[in-house]
């Protein structure tokens, strides 16, 4: 199982959460997940289109969120890493 691993972290942007119900926010709990999301799940869960969720993981980055890439068995792992997470 071959695995690499890319930490996006924002920079100096403001933190804010999305807003409770939202798809938003259901993107967050998903990326969440200690096990990661895939793109096809964040799609087939919100009903949006591919470009839409990557352009929604773009917005996250901005907002301080460190997204953890991961490739394994030739899937990409997407998830949140907060502080003290590994």
């Amino acid at each position: 199982m071959a695995c690499s691993d890319h930490t996006f972290d924002s920079g100096g942007a403001e933190e804010h959460q999305p807003r409770e119900g939202t798809k938003q926010a259901l993107l967050v709990a998903m990326l969440s997940q200690k096990t990661g999301v895939t793109i096809s799940e964040l799609v087939d869960a919100t009903g949006w289109k591919t470009n839409t969720v990557h352009a929604a993981l773009s917005t996250f980055r901005k907002s301080r969120k460190n997204i953890v890439v991961e490739n394994i068995s030739a899937r990409r792992i997407y998830r949140i890493h907060n502080k003290g997470q590994f």
